[in-house]
Protein backbone atom coordinates (compact mmCIF):
# COMPACT_ATOMS: atom_id res chain seq x y z
CA UNK A 1 0.00 0.00 0.00
CA UNK A 2 1.25 3.38 -0.74
CA UNK A 3 2.39 5.49 1.78
CA UNK A 4 -0.49 8.40 1.24
CA UNK A 5 -3.28 5.99 1.09
CA UNK A 6 -1.72 4.56 4.29
CA UNK A 7 -1.99 7.88 5.93
CA UNK A 8 -5.52 8.63 4.72
CA UNK A 9 -6.59 4.99 6.13
CA UNK A 10 -5.19 5.60 9.63
CA UNK A 11 -6.61 9.02 9.82
CA UNK A 12 -10.06 7.59 8.92
CA UNK A 13 -9.69 4.86 11.61
CA UNK A 14 -8.66 7.58 14.14
CA UNK A 15 -11.83 10.00 13.69
CA UNK A 16 -13.91 6.63 13.81
CA UNK A 17 -12.61 6.27 16.91
CA UNK A 18 -13.53 9.15 18.42
CA UNK A 19 -17.06 9.38 17.08
CA UNK A 20 -17.27 6.14 18.79
CA UNK A 21 -15.71 7.91 21.97
CA UNK A 22 -17.71 10.47 22.35
CA UNK A 23 -20.75 8.73 21.08
CA UNK A 24 -20.69 6.70 24.12
CA UNK A 25 -19.45 9.60 26.70
CA UNK A 26 -22.39 11.71 24.94
CA UNK A 27 -25.24 9.53 23.85
CA UNK A 28 -27.33 11.00 21.65
CA UNK A 29 -30.70 12.43 22.07
CA UNK A 30 -33.69 10.66 20.03
CA UNK A 31 -35.11 12.34 17.38
CA UNK A 32 -38.46 11.44 18.28
CA UNK A 33 -40.94 11.79 20.86
CA UNK A 34 -38.95 14.84 22.06
CA UNK A 35 -41.24 17.10 24.35
CA UNK A 36 -40.85 19.50 27.16
CA UNK A 37 -42.72 19.06 30.72
CA UNK A 38 -42.51 20.22 33.90
CA UNK A 39 -40.01 18.62 36.93
CA UNK A 40 -40.76 20.85 39.60
CA UNK A 41 -44.02 22.56 40.46
CA UNK A 42 -44.06 23.64 44.16
CA UNK A 43 -46.08 26.63 45.52
CA UNK A 44 -42.89 29.17 46.14
CA UNK A 45 -44.30 30.20 50.28
CA UNK A 46 -44.22 26.39 51.21
CA UNK A 47 -40.45 26.20 50.10
CA UNK A 48 -38.32 26.26 53.31
CA UNK A 49 -35.03 24.94 52.93
CA UNK A 50 -32.49 25.06 50.06
CA UNK A 51 -28.88 23.03 49.85
CA UNK A 52 -27.00 23.38 46.88
CA UNK A 53 -23.70 20.95 47.24
CA UNK A 54 -21.39 19.80 45.17
CA UNK A 55 -20.57 16.23 45.19
CA UNK A 56 -17.40 16.51 43.05
CA UNK A 57 -16.20 19.08 45.36
CA UNK A 58 -16.56 22.50 45.39
CA UNK A 59 -18.60 25.13 47.97
CA UNK A 60 -22.17 24.14 50.23
CA UNK A 61 -24.66 26.76 50.59
CA UNK A 62 -27.45 26.30 52.32
CA UNK A 63 -30.39 28.83 53.50
CA UNK A 64 -33.18 28.60 55.55
CA UNK A 65 -36.44 30.92 55.56
CA UNK A 66 -37.64 32.37 59.17
CA UNK A 67 -40.40 32.82 60.76
CA UNK A 68 -40.62 36.60 59.55
CA UNK A 69 -40.54 35.04 55.88
CA UNK A 70 -36.77 36.49 55.41
CA UNK A 71 -34.27 34.16 54.26
CA UNK A 72 -30.80 33.56 56.01
CA UNK A 73 -28.05 31.19 54.92
CA UNK A 74 -26.79 28.51 57.44
CA UNK A 75 -23.77 27.36 55.04
CA UNK A 76 -20.94 27.79 54.28
CA UNK A 77 -21.59 30.59 57.25
CA UNK A 78 -24.54 32.06 58.61
CA UNK A 79 -25.01 35.55 56.83
CA UNK A 80 -28.09 37.59 55.70
CA UNK A 81 -29.47 36.29 52.45
CA UNK A 82 -29.82 38.61 49.49
CA UNK A 83 -34.14 38.64 49.39
CA UNK A 84 -33.98 39.66 46.11
CA UNK A 85 -31.40 36.70 44.71
CA UNK A 86 -32.65 34.28 46.88
CA UNK A 87 -36.39 34.61 45.49
CA UNK A 88 -35.24 34.68 42.06
CA UNK A 89 -33.78 31.31 42.56
CA UNK A 90 -36.61 29.81 44.16
CA UNK A 91 -38.92 30.90 41.26
CA UNK A 92 -36.77 29.18 38.91
CA UNK A 93 -36.88 25.95 41.07
CA UNK A 94 -40.51 26.30 42.16
CA UNK A 95 -41.86 26.38 38.63
CA UNK A 96 -38.76 24.41 36.96
CA UNK A 97 -39.60 23.38 33.29
CA UNK A 98 -37.64 21.11 30.79
CA UNK A 99 -36.20 22.15 27.76
CA UNK A 100 -37.05 18.26 26.77
CA UNK A 101 -37.30 14.77 27.54
CA UNK A 102 -34.51 12.55 26.68
CA UNK A 103 -35.61 9.72 27.85
CA UNK A 104 -38.81 8.20 29.61
CA UNK A 105 -37.01 5.41 31.41
CA UNK A 106 -33.55 6.12 31.93
CA UNK A 107 -31.02 3.77 33.56
CA UNK A 108 -27.35 4.60 32.53
CA UNK A 109 -26.99 8.34 34.30
CA UNK A 110 -23.27 8.28 34.96
CA UNK A 111 -23.16 9.11 30.84
CA UNK A 112 -24.79 12.12 31.74
CA UNK A 113 -22.74 13.66 34.83
CA UNK A 114 -25.59 12.55 37.15
CA UNK A 115 -23.81 9.91 38.82
CA UNK A 116 -23.59 11.86 41.29
CA UNK A 117 -23.90 14.52 39.54
CA UNK A 118 -22.20 17.97 39.36
CA UNK A 119 -24.96 20.02 41.04
CA UNK A 120 -27.27 18.58 43.87
CA UNK A 121 -30.23 20.72 45.00
CA UNK A 122 -32.27 19.75 48.04
CA UNK A 123 -35.43 21.43 48.67
CA UNK A 124 -37.19 21.02 51.90
CA UNK A 125 -41.20 21.74 52.33
CA UNK A 126 -43.07 23.31 55.56
CA UNK A 127 -44.66 19.81 55.66
CA UNK A 128 -41.09 17.96 55.81
CA UNK A 129 -41.10 16.58 52.63
CA UNK A 130 -37.77 16.94 50.58
CA UNK A 131 -36.95 17.21 46.75
CA UNK A 132 -33.78 15.99 45.23
CA UNK A 133 -33.18 17.51 42.04
CA UNK A 134 -29.24 16.89 40.48
CA UNK A 135 -27.83 18.65 37.24
CA UNK A 136 -25.16 16.76 35.32
CA UNK A 137 -23.07 17.70 32.08
CA UNK A 138 -23.57 20.41 29.52
CA UNK A 139 -25.55 18.96 26.87
CA UNK A 140 -23.19 19.27 23.65
CA UNK A 141 -25.55 19.55 20.70
CA UNK A 142 -27.50 22.48 22.56
CA UNK A 143 -26.87 24.92 25.32
CA UNK A 144 -28.34 23.68 28.17
CA UNK A 145 -27.52 20.94 30.72
CA UNK A 146 -28.83 17.28 31.84
CA UNK A 147 -30.81 17.09 34.80
CA UNK A 148 -32.82 14.06 36.96
CA UNK A 149 -34.78 14.75 40.11
CA UNK A 150 -34.64 11.97 42.38
CA UNK A 151 -37.16 9.23 42.18
CA UNK A 152 -38.35 9.91 38.59
CA UNK A 153 -36.64 7.53 36.42
CA UNK A 154 -36.88 10.13 33.02
CA UNK A 155 -33.53 12.21 31.99
CA UNK A 156 -34.40 15.78 31.16
CA UNK A 157 -32.69 18.86 29.63
CA UNK A 158 -32.66 21.81 31.41
CA UNK A 159 -31.79 25.28 29.53
CA UNK A 160 -28.17 27.17 30.29
CA UNK A 161 -29.93 30.19 32.00
CA UNK A 162 -31.91 27.87 33.95
CA UNK A 163 -28.93 26.30 35.05
CA UNK A 164 -27.54 29.50 35.68
CA UNK A 165 -29.78 30.80 38.15
CA UNK A 166 -29.40 27.82 40.05
CA UNK A 167 -25.70 27.44 39.90
CA UNK A 168 -25.00 30.32 42.46
CA UNK A 169 -22.09 30.71 44.97
CA UNK A 170 -22.66 32.36 48.52
CA UNK A 171 -21.12 35.23 47.61
CA UNK A 172 -23.88 35.52 44.73
CA UNK A 173 -27.18 35.24 47.39
CA UNK A 174 -25.59 36.98 50.71
CA UNK A 175 -26.33 40.27 51.50
CA UNK A 176 -23.93 42.51 50.35
CA UNK A 177 -25.56 45.75 52.40
CA UNK A 178 -23.14 46.96 54.75
CA UNK A 179 -25.49 47.77 57.12
CA UNK A 180 -29.37 46.95 56.30
CA UNK A 181 -31.37 48.79 58.90
CA UNK A 182 -34.83 50.14 58.36
CA UNK A 183 -34.43 53.56 57.45
CA UNK A 184 -38.17 53.88 57.77
CA UNK A 185 -38.36 53.37 61.31
CA UNK A 186 -34.94 55.02 61.90
CA UNK A 187 -35.23 57.87 65.25
CA UNK A 188 -31.41 58.55 65.43
CA UNK A 189 -28.42 58.97 63.62
CA UNK A 190 -24.85 59.68 64.63
CA UNK A 191 -21.75 60.51 62.94
CA UNK A 192 -18.21 60.53 64.76
CA UNK A 193 -15.32 61.75 63.10
CA UNK A 194 -12.22 62.88 63.92
CA UNK A 195 -13.14 66.34 63.46
CA UNK A 196 -16.87 66.48 65.09
CA UNK A 197 -19.66 64.54 66.28
CA UNK A 198 -22.83 65.02 64.79
CA UNK A 199 -26.18 63.33 65.85
CA UNK A 200 -29.68 63.72 64.31
CA UNK A 201 -33.00 62.91 65.70
CA UNK A 202 -36.15 62.07 63.46
CA UNK A 203 -40.17 63.14 64.43
CA UNK A 204 -41.73 62.04 61.83
CA UNK A 205 -40.40 62.64 58.46
CA UNK A 206 -38.07 65.69 59.58
CA UNK A 207 -34.92 65.43 61.17
CA UNK A 208 -33.55 67.87 63.97
CA UNK A 209 -29.85 68.15 64.54
CA UNK A 210 -29.32 66.96 67.92
CA UNK A 211 -25.60 67.91 68.58
CA UNK A 212 -23.47 69.67 68.61
CA UNK A 213 -26.34 71.85 69.67
CA UNK A 214 -30.16 71.90 68.23
CA UNK A 215 -30.38 73.28 64.75
CA UNK A 216 -33.13 73.13 62.14
CA UNK A 217 -31.63 70.32 59.77
CA UNK A 218 -31.40 69.86 55.69
CA UNK A 219 -34.02 67.08 55.78
CA UNK A 220 -32.83 65.96 51.92
CA UNK A 221 -29.00 66.06 52.67
CA UNK A 222 -29.70 64.26 56.08
CA UNK A 223 -32.03 61.85 53.84
CA UNK A 224 -29.22 61.44 51.19
CA UNK A 225 -26.36 60.53 53.76
CA UNK A 226 -28.90 57.72 55.53
CA UNK A 227 -29.74 56.01 52.58
CA UNK A 228 -25.98 56.16 51.08
CA UNK A 229 -25.10 53.87 54.17
CA UNK A 230 -28.63 51.85 54.13
CA UNK A 231 -27.49 51.43 50.31
CA UNK A 232 -23.81 50.67 50.55
CA UNK A 233 -22.70 47.43 49.93
CA UNK A 234 -19.38 45.60 50.13
CA UNK A 235 -17.13 44.97 47.23
CA UNK A 236 -15.37 42.30 48.76
CA UNK A 237 -14.73 40.45 52.05
CA UNK A 238 -10.75 40.78 53.15
CA UNK A 239 -10.90 39.48 56.29
CA UNK A 240 -13.42 37.26 58.43
CA UNK A 241 -11.18 36.96 61.77
CA UNK A 242 -12.68 37.50 65.11
CA UNK A 243 -9.91 40.45 65.90
CA UNK A 244 -9.20 42.19 62.90
CA UNK A 245 -5.51 43.26 62.03
CA UNK A 246 -4.59 46.93 63.49
CA UNK A 247 -3.84 47.62 59.43
CA UNK A 248 -7.51 48.37 59.41
CA UNK A 249 -7.46 51.45 61.33
CA UNK A 250 -10.46 50.61 63.28
CA UNK A 251 -9.09 51.39 66.62
CA UNK A 252 -8.71 55.18 65.35
CA UNK A 253 -11.42 54.93 62.58
CA UNK A 254 -11.98 57.32 59.76
CA UNK A 255 -15.63 57.73 61.12
CA UNK A 256 -18.47 55.60 62.62
CA UNK A 257 -21.51 56.17 61.97
CA UNK A 258 -25.02 54.57 63.91
CA UNK A 259 -28.48 54.15 62.98
CA UNK A 260 -31.07 53.41 65.72
CA UNK A 261 -34.13 51.61 64.50
CA UNK A 262 -36.84 49.69 65.88
CA UNK A 263 -34.26 46.67 65.75
CA UNK A 264 -31.84 48.55 67.66
CA UNK A 265 -28.63 50.46 67.43
CA UNK A 266 -26.24 49.25 63.99
CA UNK A 267 -23.32 50.67 63.79
CA UNK A 268 -20.35 50.96 60.73
CA UNK A 269 -17.04 51.31 61.78
CA UNK A 270 -14.89 52.83 58.95
CA UNK A 271 -11.21 52.61 58.41
CA UNK A 272 -8.69 54.21 56.40
CA UNK A 273 -5.40 53.53 54.68
CA UNK A 274 -4.19 56.46 53.80
CA UNK A 275 -1.35 55.18 51.29
CA UNK A 276 -3.52 53.71 48.91
CA UNK A 277 -6.80 56.16 50.07
CA UNK A 278 -8.25 52.45 50.47
CA UNK A 279 -11.89 52.31 52.80
CA UNK A 280 -12.62 49.43 55.19
CA UNK A 281 -15.72 48.93 57.28
CA UNK A 282 -16.53 47.03 60.03
CA UNK A 283 -20.18 45.99 60.87
CA UNK A 284 -22.49 44.89 63.84
CA UNK A 285 -24.49 43.62 61.53
CA UNK A 286 -22.02 41.26 59.78
CA UNK A 287 -18.97 39.65 60.31
CA UNK A 288 -15.79 40.32 58.55
CA UNK A 289 -13.73 43.07 57.51
CA UNK A 290 -15.42 44.65 54.41
CA UNK A 291 -14.06 46.98 51.31
CA UNK A 292 -16.09 50.29 51.01
CA UNK A 293 -15.99 52.28 48.21
CA UNK A 294 -14.93 55.59 49.53
CA UNK A 295 -18.16 57.83 47.93
CA UNK A 296 -19.92 56.35 50.73
CA UNK A 297 -17.34 56.53 53.39
CA UNK A 298 -16.47 60.08 52.14
CA UNK A 299 -20.01 61.01 52.50
CA UNK A 300 -19.59 61.31 55.95
CA UNK A 301 -17.44 63.22 56.72
CA UNK A 302 -19.57 66.48 55.17
CA UNK A 303 -19.23 69.34 57.45
CA UNK A 304 -21.98 70.92 59.87
CA UNK A 305 -23.43 73.63 57.89
CA UNK A 306 -23.77 71.38 55.11
CA UNK A 307 -26.35 69.74 56.59
CA UNK A 308 -28.10 72.75 58.17
CA UNK A 309 -31.67 73.93 56.77
CA UNK A 310 -30.84 77.46 54.61
CA UNK A 311 -34.59 77.71 54.06
CA UNK A 312 -35.74 80.77 56.48
CA UNK A 313 -39.24 79.71 56.43
CA UNK A 314 -40.58 76.18 56.64
CA UNK A 315 -44.34 77.03 55.07
CA UNK A 316 -42.98 75.82 51.80
CA UNK A 317 -45.51 74.78 49.20
CA UNK A 318 -48.61 75.06 51.16
CA UNK A 319 -49.40 79.03 51.23
CA UNK A 320 -49.68 80.93 53.94
CA UNK A 321 -53.36 82.32 55.03
CA UNK A 322 -51.69 85.43 56.69
CA UNK A 323 -48.55 88.18 56.48
CA UNK A 324 -47.58 90.72 58.80
CA UNK A 325 -45.04 92.38 57.12
CA UNK A 326 -42.56 95.39 57.61
CA UNK A 327 -39.90 97.09 55.95
CA UNK A 328 -38.99 100.41 57.33
CA UNK A 329 -41.67 102.36 58.15
CA UNK A 330 -43.66 100.25 55.98
CA UNK A 331 -46.27 97.80 57.29
CA UNK A 332 -48.47 95.76 55.92
CA UNK A 333 -50.79 92.69 57.08
CA UNK A 334 -52.56 90.83 54.62
CA UNK A 335 -54.77 88.20 55.29
CA UNK A 336 -56.94 85.54 53.14
CA UNK A 337 -60.54 85.57 53.40
CA UNK A 338 -63.04 83.99 51.90
CA UNK A 339 -66.20 85.46 50.17
CA UNK A 340 -69.08 84.72 47.83
CA UNK A 341 -69.33 85.63 44.32
CA UNK A 342 -72.53 86.75 42.64
CA UNK A 343 -73.08 83.53 41.97
CA UNK A 344 -72.37 82.03 45.00
CA UNK A 345 -69.45 80.65 45.05
CA UNK A 346 -66.74 80.87 47.48
CA UNK A 347 -63.37 82.17 46.26
CA UNK A 348 -60.33 83.53 47.98
CA UNK A 349 -59.41 87.10 48.18
CA UNK A 350 -56.26 88.98 49.64
CA UNK A 351 -57.07 92.08 52.29
CA UNK A 352 -55.59 93.99 53.75
CA UNK A 353 -56.46 93.82 57.40
CA UNK A 354 -54.22 97.02 59.32
CA UNK A 355 -56.24 99.63 56.71
CA UNK A 356 -59.63 99.91 54.89
CA UNK A 357 -60.05 95.82 54.25
CA UNK A 358 -58.53 97.23 50.67
CA UNK A 359 -58.81 93.76 48.12
CA UNK A 360 -55.25 93.33 47.16
CA UNK A 361 -54.25 91.65 43.53
CA UNK A 362 -53.60 88.11 44.34
CA UNK A 363 -50.96 88.09 42.03
CA UNK A 364 -48.43 90.67 43.68
CA UNK A 365 -49.38 89.18 46.88
CA UNK A 366 -48.68 85.64 45.40
CA UNK A 367 -45.01 86.79 44.37
CA UNK A 368 -44.42 88.64 48.07
CA UNK A 369 -45.37 84.88 49.06
CA UNK A 370 -42.82 83.42 46.49
CA UNK A 371 -40.39 85.78 47.83
CA UNK A 372 -40.88 84.91 51.39
CA UNK A 373 -40.65 80.95 50.91
CA UNK A 374 -37.88 80.98 48.50
CA UNK A 375 -35.42 83.02 51.08
CA UNK A 376 -32.51 81.07 51.79
CA UNK A 377 -28.88 81.71 53.68
CA UNK A 378 -25.94 81.10 51.36
CA UNK A 379 -23.50 80.57 55.09
CA UNK A 380 -24.24 80.75 58.32
CA UNK A 381 -22.40 83.81 61.15
CA UNK A 382 -19.24 81.97 62.69
CA UNK A 383 -19.66 83.63 66.06
CA UNK A 384 -23.86 82.84 66.29
CA UNK A 385 -24.09 83.34 69.78
CA UNK A 386 -23.39 87.08 69.54
CA UNK A 387 -24.08 87.45 65.95
CA UNK A 388 -27.82 88.95 66.44
CA UNK A 389 -26.41 91.59 68.36
CA UNK A 390 -23.13 91.93 66.53
CA UNK A 391 -25.30 92.26 62.87
CA UNK A 392 -27.81 94.57 64.04
CA UNK A 393 -30.45 91.78 64.23
CA UNK A 394 -31.86 93.25 67.67
CA UNK A 395 -33.08 95.87 66.06
CA UNK A 396 -34.16 94.77 62.80
CA UNK A 397 -34.46 97.18 59.52
CA UNK A 398 -37.48 94.55 57.87
CA UNK A 399 -39.65 91.27 59.23
CA UNK A 400 -42.39 89.48 58.21
CA UNK A 401 -44.49 87.23 60.27
CA UNK A 402 -46.53 84.20 58.03
CA UNK A 403 -49.19 82.14 59.40
CA UNK A 404 -49.70 79.04 57.59
CA UNK A 405 -51.17 75.73 58.35
CA UNK A 406 -54.80 76.49 59.10
CA UNK A 407 -52.70 78.72 61.85
CA UNK A 408 -50.85 75.86 63.80
CA UNK A 409 -47.24 77.20 62.08
CA UNK A 410 -46.61 80.83 63.01
CA UNK A 411 -42.97 81.91 61.78
CA UNK A 412 -41.18 85.04 62.00
CA UNK A 413 -38.01 86.43 59.98
CA UNK A 414 -36.20 89.23 60.86
CA UNK A 415 -33.83 90.96 58.53
CA UNK A 416 -30.54 93.68 59.34
CA UNK A 417 -27.34 94.85 56.88
CA UNK A 418 -24.06 95.66 58.61
CA UNK A 419 -20.58 96.16 56.44
CA UNK A 420 -22.93 96.15 53.33
CA UNK A 421 -23.80 92.11 53.84
CA UNK A 422 -27.22 91.44 54.64
CA UNK A 423 -28.36 89.01 57.72
CA UNK A 424 -31.66 87.10 58.95
CA UNK A 425 -32.54 85.15 61.87
CA UNK A 426 -35.53 83.42 63.12
CA UNK A 427 -38.09 84.14 66.24
CA UNK A 428 -36.54 82.20 69.16
CA UNK A 429 -33.82 80.64 67.43
CA UNK A 430 -29.70 81.22 68.03
CA UNK A 431 -28.80 80.91 64.19
CA UNK A 432 -27.98 83.80 62.37
CA UNK A 433 -28.34 83.26 58.19
CA UNK A 434 -26.30 85.48 55.93
CA UNK A 435 -28.11 86.28 53.05
CA UNK A 436 -28.19 87.49 49.46
CA UNK A 437 -28.33 91.70 49.04
CA UNK A 438 -30.43 90.74 45.82
CA UNK A 439 -33.13 88.53 48.39
CA UNK A 440 -33.63 91.37 50.62
CA UNK A 441 -34.46 93.57 48.00
CA UNK A 442 -36.63 91.34 46.22
CA UNK A 443 -38.83 90.91 49.28
CA UNK A 444 -38.98 95.01 49.24
CA UNK A 445 -40.08 95.48 45.93
CA UNK A 446 -42.80 93.47 45.93
CA UNK A 447 -43.47 94.41 49.15
CA UNK A 448 -43.65 97.70 47.85
CA UNK A 449 -45.92 96.81 45.04
CA UNK A 450 -48.80 96.12 47.48
CA UNK A 451 -48.78 99.61 48.64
Amino acid sequence: MKPVRLLIAALVLLGLGGAVWYSEKHPPQPKSDVKTEKILALEQDQIKKIRISRPSGGDTVALEKGDDGKWRMTEPKPYKADESSVSSMVSSLASLNADTVVNEKNSDWKSYGLEPGKIAVQITLKDGKEKKLLLGDDVPTTSGAYAELQGDPRLYTIASYVKSSIDKPASDLRDKRVLPFDSEKVSRVSVKTTEQTLEFGKAGTNWQIVKPKPMRADNSAIDDMVRSVKDATFESVLDESEKPPAKYSFASPYAVFEAVDAGGVHTLTIGKDKKESTYYAKSTDMPGVLKISSTVAEGLNKKLDALRNKKLLDFGWSDPQKLEVRDGDLRMAIEKKKEKDKQGKEQDKWVRTDASNKELASDKVQSLIDHLRNLSAKGFAADEASAQTKYGLSKPIAEAKVTSDEGKRVERVFFASADGKYYAARENEPATYEIEKTSYEEFQKALNALK
